[in-house]
């Protein structure tokens, strides 16, 4: 079954990968549902941050999620391309419970996407891919000496010549912080490389450090004084001296 990207995996995606989730972006990351977003006003910024923060831990509860950060090979072995972009897994659920076991490792999940953007070192030849309709294979596998979890399945990915079902594809997420996503290289005419396509797997935790680092930024980028950023002593506006601008 394929993941289906809710507004909460869409808002992770974009907070990750641009890397500013300052005061005004949880404002903006839900004014889809609102229409009407008034950032002016006094708090209204952190008490929608507060709300992203729910929804994000609610959705973290049968969902992981993150970035890609990869870096694939050439034909000679040698590294020639860059991938990144995000994914989404979701884990099956029993009771509306997500399946893990006492470890913390994945038992099964339900379905898992990727959005790849890839280009190479000199910038050229950019182009996506989409990994989806991923369907697991057999139970997943723990290895408690690495803390690390193995789901085997196939997967449809897109290439340049279409869609390309049915790929033989391990997943492996080891200490809970970092993918490894292998398809098979030989159904994919070694498009990847001789290496898994790395990510890391991001925690609402990490969403709310970069929203109270930066909202903090943006604080102090403000000032003290209602009148604009960095104001100086005189009501003239931004570092007046006597008889000056």
């Amino acid at each position: 079954m394929k993941t289906t990207l809710t507004a909460a995996a869409v808002i992770a995606a974009f907070a990750i990968i641009v890397g500013i989730f300052d005061s005004a972006a949880p404002a903006v990351a839900i004014s889809h549902e609102t229409n009407s977003v008034d950032t002016a006003t006094p708090g209204m910024s952190m008490e929608m941050g507060g709300d992203i923060m729910t929804m994000l831990r609610q959705f973290d509860a049968t969902h992981k999620w993150g970035m890609i950060s990869s870096i694939q090979n050439d034909e000679q072995g040698q590294p020639a391309w860059i991938v990144s972009g995000h994914w989404m897994m979701e884990m099956a659920s029993q009771n509306d419970t997500a399946t893990s076991d006492a470890t913390g490792g994945i038992s099964n999940i339900a379905g898992f996407d990727a959005m790849l953007h890839m280009v190479m070192l000199n910038g050229s030849a950019m182009h996506d891919h989409e990994i989806s309709n991923f369907a697991q294979v057999g139970d997943a596998t723990f290895n408690a000496d690495t803390n690390s979890t193995t789901i085997t399945g196939t997967a449809t990915i897109t290439m340049r010549e279409g869609p390309v079902p049915n790929v033989q594809t391990t997943i492996e997420i080891a200490q809970d912080k970092v993918i490894a996503i292998t398809p098979d290289p030989a159904a994919l005419e070694n498009h990847f490389g001789d290496t898994p396509i790395y990510g890391i797997v991001v925690s609402p935790e990490m969403i709310e450090e970069q929203m109270m680092r930066y909202g903090s930024m943006a604080g102090m980028m403000q000032g003290p004084t209602d009148g604009g950023m960095m104001q100086g002593p005189t009501d003239g506006g931004m570092m007046n001296s006597s008889g000056g601008m």
